[in-house]
């Protein structure tokens, strides 16, 4: 999935502390050189004292900044928010006093003490404003982190089960191989070792195509046929399989492995139950973004009750689709009167 980067988009925490605390400083020194100004007019202002306001308001914010990197309020702390910015606001009017003493005399700062308890309302509300900010801003990146982390983990909780799925589904056609090679060795020496090779390169590629949660679709077909073949060793003629599908579905997308069960479950019902030689029949189609593919099987109807397995191919297929797709309507079965037929839809996307 691609993603369109947002120019607008803040990539540095450190970046936006430092511009919005000059941004504060240069703001707060305007504003309050302008009053000045327009309360002294036509007396020159000096600018020395909204400039050491600021710089005092300015240092009060960096604090914030900082405290907040290592302290987040919880919920019902609003009274703890409300002493710390009470104390920071006397913190900034101190520091604006001392500095002031140390450029003016006492007589020349009454204008100070005469306006302080609007300068303690505006340093209040703005320190507010800041300390406010600077929690929503740290809530929603600790709900970013955990989202992530949430995410993570269900991706890898998802891949464990993925992975425990396919390995539960191998066991049980390797024991069914391994017992025909053995009845072949003494009997057909040559086809019990032509088994084993095929064996053998089919296991090579399901270790091959554990990394890969999705592959071609050639690729699944071409190890599907190599599954064929040697269930067709053991079974002989009786086996007849066919594969209807055009060229242009051979590149969709599909989980590796998500056929061959199927497959395996056609024949057991197929071959078992039924006497005779057997058709095993896929059509494979590619319509509006949906990959679909049904496996039809002959089966007879009065056995098929009787011998059948616990379904745990056809659950940890439906398993499997819903981990990687997070759908439970791609899986379905089909009967009538004797036959049988599992269809799986896949999505494909762009």
């Amino acid at each position: 999935m691609s993603t369109t980067s947002n120019p607008f988009k803040i990539r540095s925490k450190n970046r936006l502390i430092h511009t919005s605390a000059w941004t504060i400083f240069v703001l707060y020194f305007l504003v309050t050189y302008f009053f000045l100004w327009w309360e002294f007019r036509p007396q020159t202002v000096n600018p020395i004292e909204p400039f050491v306001a600021s710089i005092s308001i300015t240092a009060c914010c960096y604090l914030i900044f900082s405290s907040l990197q290592f302290y987040l309020p919880r919920k019902n702390q609003y009274l703890k928010i409300t002493v710390i910015c009470t104390i920071l606001t006397a913190l900034s009017l101190v520091l604006s006093f001392v500095a002031l003493n140390m450029v003016f005399d006492v007589g020349s700062n009454k204008h100070f003490y005469e306006r302080l308890p609007y300068r303690f309302i505006i340093n209040f509300l703005l320190l507010m404003c800041i300390m406010i900010i600077n929690i929503f801003w740290n809530i929603q990146e600790e709900y970013a982190e955990n989202k992530k982390r949430k995410e993570e983990s269900e991706k890898l909780v998802r891949d464990a089960e993925l992975y425990n799925l396919r390995q539960q589904l191998q066991p049980h056609f390797l024991f069914n191989s391994l017992n025909s090679i053995i009845a072949l060795i003494t009997v057909k020496p040559d086809l019990a070792r032509k088994m084993t090779f095929q064996l053998s390169d089919f296991l090579r590629g399901t270790l091959r195509k554990d990394d890969k949660q999705l592959i071609p679709l050639a690729d699944e077909i071409k190890h599907l046929e190599l599954y064929l073949e040697i269930e067709k060793v053991r079974f002989g003629h009786r086996l007849n399989t066919a594969f209807t599908y055009k060229d242009e579905v051979l590149a969709a997308k599909v989980p590796g492995m998500i056929v061959q069960p199927l497959m395996e479950n056609a024949i057991k019902h197929g071959l078992y139950n039924v006497t005779g030689d057997v058709s095993i029949e896929t059509h494979i189609r590619l319509e509006q973004y949906m990959l679909s593919i049904e496996i039809t099987n002959p089966y007879d109807q009065d056995q098929f009750y009787n011998s059948k397995g616990t379904g745990f191919g056809l659950t940890s297929i439906q398993r499997r689709l819903f981990l990687i797709y997070g759908r439970t309507d791609l899986l379905s079965i089909r009967k009538t009167e004797n036959q049988f037929t599992a269809i799986i839809n896949i999505p494909q996307h762009d």
